[in-house]
């Protein structure tokens, strides 16, 4: 086993300080000039690294300006192939996997328009699974469009579902796939990589959407849900007989039992559920009928719900997540707790995590972050001669950059109820208070990390003090701080970042006079009703692809299950429709008394570009200033990048002229 000052001393061949860790170069005074909005704007430069099965070479997408690039070279800095290129206008990336030593499958996807049955046209984004050589070559679908094979595509939508790699296969992989038009449950199928020939390899299950193999490839668990909402997990015996209810609960219920998937023991099944109000990882021995969940791992600080890490012989070793550190990993198996360990000391101060490896269990990619910092990507050697070296920096412009420092914030809500989230704090000797800058994240059901946020880091570069509050609903706290959040859209999440500012003016860190409030998706919402419900509070509001009428949100929604888990987490669009309408935007823009900037894409698939439409539309009525910035092919994540730069552009000179410097 490596020893923990071994990496270090192996050969980082990287300098001291700001090099190896990421850490902010000091900035000396006030009158600094300001770093270029581009440099926030882009995508990361690198995202997605893979090592190759062999360990010799590595995929990953690079984005170029205004360009997206699957590339792939080899591991020792050989010569880059670029495989695929996209402006993330006619379709994305969404990922890449290593099928075998050298082809790759890679997952694309494209908004569209479908009949839909009765329904009429639904707007939706679509999903196709490509197979290419890593040469860029004999590049297919692997869902064939036409002929025999394509029955069955009616409600194949999403045709990336992956179910098991086979990696001891090199010619197949297993993929869920609908059966049959009248049918929307998939069936498992294998699909040959190269031919995108497919043949049947476990029949679909009425309410069964999801499957999961065991370490042998047999199909074992089936994930869905009723048409009340409840969701469901099934498992049958190894030889796929005598299927079973392992779980049914309602959306959002503590019982909820999550499925992680198989080690080697194709009894024992990894699930998530809760302990002492937080998710851990338990085992469930299928081998007994009435068994119950066995503890595996816990963290007294941290929800541990993620992906199942695993070694070369694919064994389940540990949990990778997202946590308030950013990515990170936590392991029951020693071996790798050491790993880790030699990782933590070669790289201190910093959020590291093993991400990919080769079969051999020898070379991983790192992804090494400090607080505020942009991702760095590394690729660890460890044996005989353990090595890391630095691939790739996600914001190569920004690396070596005084960017704005964040730091952990903690207060509590008029309620009582404890609140944390992040601050970013201006780089450079400007003096307290500062004007600041409430965003609320989107979701609601997520949360802001002490990891890199461009927009945070753009915001403090330009002066502001920037609050990230993760309000009653946002993950990562526990079930009660998620349920406290339920259904209370525009009240108590709404008083929280309320409260937040407060906070700030009674320490002194913020001028109650200079506060604007900008947020995307359900930060969008929270913006506009920020200066709904306070009108006095904020100097004004920047709603990136905002919900503006929540009645109308809970009564589009399509299907019974969809709308249950709606009616838990907003509303029912008849029994509640007071309460929705006193909290929809677009019904009270009479009461705002600031200027409101409204930004959307109008092939945005996860609030309907109509939204903000309705808003300005409401606005103009009552006659209050505003101004809409439509973004055309633009989507909900701002995917192409001359998107994110007239955004930013547009921020900034809202925020000059509601709150100009003093």
């Amino acid at each position: 086993m490596i020893k923990r000052r071994t990496l270090l001393e192996a050969g980082l061949g990287l300098a001291a300080g700001a090099a190896a860790n990421g850490s902010a170069v000091a900035a000396t005074d006030s009158t600094r000039q300001l770093l270029p909005l581009a440099d926030f704007a882009r995508r990361p430069m690198m995202e997605q690294l893979a090592l190759s099965p062999d360990g010799k070479l590595i995929a990953a997408i690079v984005n170029d300006g205004a360009r997206s690039l699957l590339v792939t070279r080899t591991a020792d800095d050989g010569p880059v192939s670029v495989v695929l290129a996209t402006d993330n206008l006619e379709f994305m990336i969404n990922w890449l996997a290593w099928v075998n030593p050298t082809r790759l499958l890679v997952s694309l996807g494209f908004y569209t328009v479908r009949e839909k049955g009765t329904v009429g046209q639904v707007e939706i984004t679509e999903s196709r699974l490509m197979a290419v050589d890593a040469d860029g070559k004999n590049m297919i679908n692997l869902v064939k469009p036409r002929g025999v094979m394509a029955r069955g595509l009616k409600w194949a939508w999403h045709q990336d579902n992956v179910v098991d790699m086979l990696p001891d296969d090199h010619d197949h992989i297993l993929m869920a796939l609908p059966a049959r038009d009248d049918m929307a449950e998939p069936s498992v199928f294998k699909v040959n990589v190269y031919t995108a020939e497919r043949s049947t390899y476990a029949g679909m299950r009425s309410e069964v959407f999801d499957w999961l193999t065991d370490g042998q490839h047999r199909v074992r668990i089936g994930i869905g849900h009723t048409t009340q909402g409840e969701r469901t997990v099934w498992a049958c015996d190894i030889d796929g007989g005598n299927w079973r209810l392992l779980s049914k609960t309602a959306a959002f219920e503590a019982e909820a039992l999550n499925p992680l998937g198989f080690g080697l023991d194709p009894q024992q099944l990894y699930v998530t559920a809760k302990f002492e109000g937080l998710d851990a990882v338990f085992t469930l021995d299928l081998g007994k009928e009435d068994a119950k969940p066995v503890l595996k791992l816990a963290d007294d600080r941290y929800e541990l719900s993620g992906s199942l890490i695993r070694d070369k012989r694919g064994e389940a070793v540990g949990i990778r997540m997202r946590v308030f550190t950013g990515g990170a990993s936590f392991y029951w198996d020693p071996a790798f707790r050491d790993l880790q360990a030699s990782l933590d000391a070669s790289l201190p101060d910093q959020a590291n995590a093993l991400f990919s490896h080769d079969r051999a269990g020898q070379q991983f990619v790192v992804r090494s972050a400090g607080k505020g910092r942009p991702e760095r990507f590394y690729l660890a050697r460890f044996g005989d001669k353990p090595s890391l070296r630095l691939l790739a920096d996600s914001y190569p412009e920004l690396s070596e950059q005084a960017l704005g420092k964040r730091l952990s914030f903690r207060m509590k809500a008029r309620d009582g109820l404890p609140l944390h989230g992040y601050l970013t704090r201006p780089a450079g000797k400007l003096a307290e208070p500062y004007p600041l800058v409430v965003l609320p994240h989107g979701g609601p059901q997520s949360a802001d990390t002490a990891g890199f946020d461009s927009w945070a880091a753009f915001l403090a570069d330009r002066g502001y003090l920037v609050l990230q509050l993760n309000f009653r609903g946002s993950t990562g706290y526990g079930q009660a701080h998620l349920e406290a959040g339920l259904r209370r859209w525009g009240l108590e999440m709404q008083e929280d970042l309320e409260d937040g500012v407060a906070e700030l003016v009674r320490l002194g860190r913020a001028d109650p006079k200079r506060v604007a409030i900008i947020g995307s998706s359900y930060g969008g919402y929270a913006a506009l009703m920020g200066v709904i419900k306070t009108p006095a509070l904020y100097r004004g509001a920047f709603a990136v692809a905002p919900v503006t009428d929540l009645v109308m949100l809970c009564d589009d929604i399509v299907g019974m299950a969809r709308k249950e888990v709606v009616r838990r987490q907003i509303g029912h669009a008849r029994d509640d429709r007071a309460r929705l309408e006193a909290t929809s935007p677009c019904l009270h823009a009479d009461r705002i008394q600031v200027p409101v900037v409204l930004v959307h894409g109008t092939v945005d698939r996860q609030v309907e570009y109509q939204y903000s439409v309705k808003m300005a539309a409401a606005l103009k009525k009552a006659g209050k200033p505003h101004q809409f910035i439509k973004l055309d092919r633009g989507d909900h994540p701002l995917s192409h990048v001359p998107h994110r730069v007239q955004v930013l552009q547009a921020m900034e000179r809202f925020l000059e002229e509601v709150m100009p410097k003093a």
